[in-house]
């Protein structure tokens, strides 16, 4: 989720991959049936986790999942913020912070329209718009 955009029903079946580039076409419902995806479509993921992606059972139910991704966040320090969610807008936000261009965002998030990807899912700070301001003139 952290590393691809993947939503947690997604997450919990295995996607086809090709190189770097899993194709999202189902997805596990909360009932354990697998159904087609809110929107599919080729999301790039990063060459070094193509391997690990590959080599791993995505059979889980996405309560497991769920469950696991809180336990890890309480045991960082994070308390209960930490959830599959969260790490969808992590990688929204990563993205732009790394200078993606808007539509490249959207087809990685596989939204829409871009206007849900930045409004809903990108998180800046004060910290963001100086670092941006820096870099544009320095």
């Amino acid at each position: 989720m952290l590393l691809g955009g993947l939503r947690l029903g997604e997450a919990c079946t295995n996607q086809p991959i090709r190189k770097n580039i899993i194709t999202v076409d189902r997805q596990r419902l909360p009932d354990g049936t697998i159904s087609t995806p809110k929107t599919g479509g080729p999301v790039v993921i990063p060459e070094w986790f193509a391997d690990e992606y590959r080599s791993h059972d995505f059979t889980r139910a996405a309560n497991t999942v769920y469950v696991g991704i809180r336990r890890a966040g309480k045991k960082v320090g994070l308390g209960n913020s930490l959830t599959p969610h969260v790490l969808r807008h992590a990688f929204a936000t990563q993205l732009v912070n790394a200078g993606c261009s808007p539509e490249v965002l959207r087809r990685q998030c596989r939204h829409h329209d871009v206007s849900v990807s930045l409004g809903f899912y990108v998180h800046t700070t004060q910290a963001d718009v100086e670092g941006a301001v820096i870099r544009a003139f320095s």
